[in-house]
């Protein structure tokens, strides 16, 4: 449902003021109205630009449309509707948007709008098993509605670098960030070098690892005089441990 905005210029005075002049003003500086708990004022045709750029994956584009048509925009109950989200509003699927008129004294009131991200994220190809490594030719590039989807799909075949499938994949499923394993840098059972850091000090050993751990990943170890520390793995069968 498209509302018409077309800002009437009809002499419609208010205070000396057309409500054309009033409209003027609003839209000069609708880009740049933010109020203090957040929320930012836009017109209908920058509804896309109150999502969150942070939410939206490279080569998104986003669609707004209104849920239901309000009968008093576009009249002189409402010449002209500013928009606007707030802070603790989550601009993404079915939500809503405050109404602001321009140029009469209707109070403001909340519209339903139905917002889809449309982006590329990775689908699976072919069988994938278990243990398998993941690579270009397992996966293709489908564009999808994110807002349908559960949050954790993949959009970059970088991420494919030395990850292996946690699990059976099957064609047409797609992607998440939980469906990939990467290299194990410690395996459980390895001999690992072992840095204990602390103030202004540093002490190097050897420990046995006791579980599996990624680059970054927590892993725990156990030294020589059977001592359990967790540490971070830091490389191959290197183990950082902060004291």
């Amino acid at each position: 449902m498209k509302f018409h905005t077309s800002f009437q210029t009809e002499l419609i005075r208010s205070s000396g003021k057309t409500i054309a002049g009033l409209l003027i003003c609003a839209l000069g500086i609708a880009a740049a109205s933010v109020h203090a708990d957040g929320s930012r004022w836009v017109n209908e045709k920058q509804l896309h630009e109150l999502v969150d750029p942070a939410l939206l994956p490279v080569g998104a584009s986003v669609q707004v449309n209104f849920v239901k048509a309000d009968e008093r925009i576009g009249t002189a109950q409402c010449p002209a509707a500013l928009f606007a989200n707030s802070a603790s509003n989550k601009m993404w699927g079915r939500t809503f948007v405050q109404v602001q008129c321009v140029g009469s004294d209707t109070p403001p009131f909340f519209l339903g709008v139905d917002i889809k991200v449309w982006a590329p994220v990775l689908v699976v190809k072919g069988t994938v098993q278990s243990g398998q490594a993941v690579g270009v030719n397992d996966v293709e590039f489908r564009t999808m509605n994110l807002t349908e989807l559960k949050h954790g799909w993949v959009t970059d075949l970088a991420h494919l670098g030395n990850k292996t499938a946690a699990r059976q994949l099957w064609p047409g499923m797609l992607l998440k960030h939980d469906y990939l394993r990467g290299q194990a840098m410690v395996k459980n059972g390895d001999t690992v070098k072992v840095m204990m850091k602390g103030p202004g000090f540093a002490i190097g050993g050897t420990a046995i690892a006791m579980g599996e751990a990624e680059l970054g990943e927590v892993v725990k170890i156990k030294t020589a005089q059977g001592k359990i520390l967790h540490g971070i793995a830091r490389d191959a069968l290197l183990v950082e441990v902060s004291l």
